[in-house]
């Protein structure tokens, strides 16, 4: 009997070695060598973030970068002095830097460059490659690449840097673009981080010389990139160093903590100048800038003190609780009603005030009697509707609401006497800024707006209230505690507020204070809502009181208005 297994065994042997032979043919054909050189490439060209600008001038713009990459062992030994001295006058690296990254075979990043210095590498390529600097290795020559993007947690990323030309101008507002999440942080950069942000990569893809550049032909394609859109913002940046330059005055002499203030057009509720005296640059942040970079002016909450009883008025208007020309008892300064376990005080001693007056020279006794007229809903929903415990939807984030007494506290007679001058709630600056505002609008409140887009408006009083207002807060400038705020030829009005800061720690009110002046600036053609405060003063009496601090810091901002020509005189 034959032996049918031999036969079986040799057709296996032979057809795994065919098989295997034919396989090994494919790979061989098919694989690319490790440092093949594709004759077809495809580079990507990086779109960038938008610009910040205001008409005439660019607050934040994107500049590109490049990388240059090479492998040192497409370069002739015999030349690579040659190159060395080249590259460096080029890019103005050290040769001895460049020399020691010349030994690492491998490829490596040789250098980070600008635009500029790119399209001169461009054309330092070709020379060297002219001149023989780069040699073929089995059978590949290669030059240096350049690319102006890098691959960042497995996503492709464009390489460029922003650039801040005015330094700490209009921080912290503006915020900054942080290299390490590739995005905006803080301010305006982060608020409009999808405006901003790059929209598309571009792409070149073509033949590919020796040299590393692609061959324009008909059978190259290019995409543009698609680079993130601009941001216009609406503030006048002559006027915003002016007034910063005013505020780091004012912080070293009055010894505060932060000084703020804000120009507001009132009809369209465009900021035209918002400032902090607690600023930094974004590109030289220091240990000591990281509590600068928070936004005081939504970010900080407060005891607003008298600037909140013009509020209170109004409410009391609008619901027909207050005849102005009405006198009440002022109790000689000293007041301790029944539900009060201290004295309600006033820094002016009137025996008799007339309801309007109550504001003028700012008496925390007629305006809490004042106060008890209105009911809890009245006052609760009438804070509501001025804005507080909400968010004044500023295009800045993070905002703080801040809060008032709930309706069910304001049934206890004490809460909502101190609401109405200003102590036991916490507002923000800005929300100030935009509740004053309905006074010089007739009624009616605008959302402020840093950059140039539509703001939202509602009706908050009836116009006849609002005009009331203006009114009895120019009578604050003329005869009341707001004097120091008269400008001839200029319709200013407005409230005076020095508040006690309370330490929450320690329970007890300390003897630092927070002073507010918000008021208006108008001429026959122009409305300005102008908030200013001074946080945590400890500059010795009397120079804390707002009328000492405040109110001359917001005079001298509407003369640097008048100087701008944003107001001009009118007769009066």
């Amino acid at each position: 009997m034959k032996n049918t297994k031999i036969p079986i065994i040799y057709f296996i042997f032979f057809s795994i070695v065919v098989i295997g032979a034919f396989g090994a043919f494919l790979f061989f054909s098919l694989s690319k060598p490790r440092d093949y050189f594709t004759p077809i490439i495809k580079k990507t060209e990086s779109a960038v973030r938008g610009n910040i600008k205001t008409q005439n001038f660019t607050l934040a713009k994107s500049e590109k970068i490049y990388f240059v990459y090479l492998n040192p062992v497409y370069i002739n030994s015999d030349k690579k002095k040659l190159f060395t001295d080249l590259f460096s006058i080029y890019t103005g690296i050290s040769k001895r830097v460049l020399l020691k990254k010349l030994k690492i075979k491998k490829r490596i990043l040789l250098a980070k460059v600008d635009l500029r210095t790119k399209q001169q590498l461009v054309y330092l390529r070709k020379i060297l490659d002219k001149y023989g600097v780069f040699i073929s290795v089995n059978n590949i020559r290669r030059a240096y690449d350049i690319e102006s993007v890098t691959k960042k947690n497995g996503k492709i990323v464009g390489l460029y840097k922003r650039l801040y030309p005015f330094k700490d101008t209009f921080e912290p507002f503006l915020g900054r673009y942080s290299r390490v999440y590739s995005r905006g942080e803080n301010g305006i950069e982060e608020y409009y981080e999808s405006i901003l942000k790059p929209k598309a990569n571009g792409f070149i893809k073509g033949f590919r010389d020796v040299s590393g550049n692609i061959v324009y032909d008909k059978s190259s394609s290019i995409t543009y990139p698609v680079n993130g859109d601009d941001v216009v913002l609406n503030i006048n940046l002559v006027l915003q160093k002016r007034i910063e330059n005013l505020l780091d005055e004012y912080k070293k002499t009055y010894k505060a903590n932060d000084v703020i203030a804000a120009v507001m057009d009132s009809k369209t509720g465009k900021i035209i100048a918002i400032a902090s005296s607690n600023r930094y640059n974004p590109l030289d942040i220091k240990p000591k800038d990281i509590p600068h970079m928070q936004i005081g002016a939504i970010r900080h909450t407060f005891e607003p003190g008298s600037v909140m009883k013009p509020i209170t008025f109004a409410l009391l208007l609008e619901h027909n609780k207050v005849n102005p020309f009405e006198v009440l008892n002022a109790h000689n300064g000293k007041w301790k009603p029944k539900w009060r376990k201290k004295f309600i005080t006033d820094d002016e001693k009137f025996d008799w005030l007339s309801a309007e007056n109550a504001i003028v020279y700012s008496s925390n006794i007629v305006i809490s009697q004042l106060a008890l007229r209105l009911t809890n809903n009245e006052l609760y929903y009438g804070l509501r509707k001025f804005g507080f415990a909400k968010k004044t939807g500023i295009d800045l984030p993070y905002e703080l609401k801040g809060r008032t007494k709930s309706v069910r506290e304001l049934y206890y007679p004490i809460f909502k006497s101190t609401t109405s001058y200003g102590y036991g709630i916490d507002v923000t600056f800005m929300q100030l800024l935009k509740a004053y505002n309905v006074f010089n609008n007739n009624g009616v409140a605008v959302t402020p707006k840093i950059v140039n887009v539509n703001s939202e408006s509602k009706r908050v009083v009836k116009a006849i209230v609002a005009n009331e207002m203006l009114r009895i807060l120019r009578k604050v400038v003329l005869k009341g505690t707001g004097k120091e705020a008269y400008i001839k030829g200029i319709f200013t009005a407005g409230k005076t507020g020095t508040a006690h800061i309370y330490d929450y720690k320690k329970r007890e009110y300390l003897n630092q204070y927070n002073s507010s002046f918000f008021g208006f600036a108008n001429d026959s053609e122009h409305k300005y809502t102008i908030g200013v405060t001074l946080f945590d003063i400890k500059a010795p009496f009397p120079n804390y009181f707002a009328s000492k601090s405040a109110v001359p810091l917001f005079k001298k901002i509407v003369i640097i208005m008048q100087d701008e020509k944003l107001l001009r005189k009118i007769d009066e």
